[in-house]
């Protein structure tokens, strides 16, 4: 290729809306899994191995219960807002929006409650309470997050969320440092809740202002409620949601009861950083579920399409340049946590096989929720999630954590199958980088929308 060629290739790059958005959305989400890997270095280096085991299977378990206690208004909010949206329904959107916001708060009343009073009943009150406080404040963020990112923009629905909420408990470990103070684990608790109570504040605000501007008439609409099918909806969205955390929060805590909990901080660190994958998968969600529901309820196909193949070219890079850094350099990795996980490189590698492939898979899964074709997903999600944990049981028990891996790395692959099949069966749309080898035969991939 000629240089001026490679240079032009380089211009369109920089020309092409698609990728820039999707480039932000990567650089947002590099620089939230740097400030994650750098609370839990943290953690690990300043705590004993038993205190920060204890912290990894309480923060697992509150993040679960906190995916739990959006009871699925994080996918209903977004679709809610594009579907009424895009048909110019503000009676409609008003009544979803209300909807979510009174399911929002039932939740975190049913599911803070009954974890306070168990976790109270054998542990420290403090601890229970500044938990239960960050259970139930990140609960509501999340459902803000995510409309906020339809509303107003990425920058607002997920830098501030993921950013601040670990910028905080970073903060506090460092002075204690700096200080020479005691470290507590509630007060790491303490701050990121205090952090996710002032974001979801900041969002709603700028959430106001943008529904004043778009739909001028909507406080003055009369609500419209469709309860029927809202309520399944959310339903089927709220068990997937509910598996899909259980995929990524369960496993440390499952760990942790079947083993110590030394040996569950050890599992969590290795999980964190072959889970450096979910940096794609988390890229390509953010950009993807805030413009597929619109292209797709508005029938613009062909962008959909052109969208998709960047999407495709993007996951592509960040998973092949993922593999090369976490398999050649995840010993000094492991040492940088604490030299005694160096022994878990074997497990790492075998991890990251299977997080690379659900990364490979693009927005399979939000086509699927996006759809309307929850259900499909759910029955994937659900099964997968079921296979783990019955592996867990049969497993660790005779193997120990190399068990455990072996369970979750086929879990993940068989995920990864199903996610894209069923999304081109329902659907039609192959989101996974898969799809690049059909263009390929069709002719060059382009990278400007059609």
């Amino acid at each position: 290729m000629k240089f001026s060629v490679a240079i032009g290739k380089v211009i369109q790059l920089r020309n092409d809306s698609t990728v820039r958005a999707m480039s932000g959305a990567f650089a947002l989400r590099v620089a939230i899994t740097v400030v994650n890997l750098a609370l839990v270095t943290l953690a690990a280096r300043m705590l004993s191995r038993h205190d920060f085991g204890t912290y990894s299977m309480l923060f697992s378990a509150a993040g679960l219960l906190s995916v739990i206690a959006t009871f699925g208004q994080q996918i209903f909010v977004m679709r809610s807002w594009s579907e009424f949206g895009a048909a110019g329904d503000e009676g409609m959107l008003k009544g979803a929006m209300t909807f979510s916001a009174l399911a929002c708060f039932a939740g975190v009343a049913m599911i803070g409650l009954p974890f306070y009073f168990w976790f109270a009943a054998e542990h420290d009150t403090t601890l229970a309470l500044s938990a239960t406080l960050y259970l139930v404040s990140y609960s509501l963020m999340l459902t803000s997050a995510h409309v906020t990112r339809s509303a107003v923009g990425v920058g607002v629905g997920d830098g501030l969320t993921y950013l601040l909420v670990a910028a905080c408990p970073i903060s506090y470990l460092i002075g204690c440092y700096l200080l020479g103070a005691p470290i507590e684990i509630y007060r790491i608790f303490l701050a990121m809740a205090g952090a996710s109570a002032f974001t979801v504040l900041v969002q709603m605000i700028l959430l106001r202002r943008r529904v004043r501007t778009k739909f001028p008439a909507l406080g003055r609409s009369r609500a419209s409620f469709d309860l029927r099918t809202w309520i399944t909806r959310s339903a089927k969205l709220w068990v997937s949601g509910g598996l899909e955390a259980a995929n990524q929060y369960a496993d440390v805590v499952i760990i942790g009861y079947l083993t110590t909990p030394s040996i569950a901080g050890a599992y969590f660190v290795t999980t964190r950083i072959a889970n450096a994958f979910a940096m794609a998968t988390g890229a390509v969600y953010i950009f993807s579920t805030r413009h597929i529901p619109h292209l797709y309820y508005n029938q613009q196909h062909r962008q959909l399409d052109s969208l998709l193949d960047s999407v495709a070219l993007v996951t592509l890079t960040i998973v092949v340049g993922g593999l090369l850094v976490v398999l050649g350099g995840g010993h000094w990795i492991l040492y940088a946590f604490n030299p005694d996980y160096v022994s878990y490189y074997g497990m790492l590698a075998l991890l990251t096989a299977g997080t690379a492939a659900v990364a490979a898979t693009g927005p399979s899964g939000s086509i699927l929720m996006l759809t309307g074709h929850e259900g499909r997903y759910l029955a994937i999600i659900g099964g997968t999630v079921l296979m783990r944990a019955v592996g867990f049981f049969v497993l660790i028990p005779m193997f120990g954590i190399p068990g455990a891996v072996a369970a979750t790395t086929i879990s993940f692959v068989t995920m990864a199958v199903l996610l894209r099949s069923s999304a081109i069966s329902t659907t039609g749309i192959d989101g996974s980088v898969l799809r690049l080898l059909t263009r390929l035969r069709r002719g060059p991939v382009s990278l400007r929308p059609e």
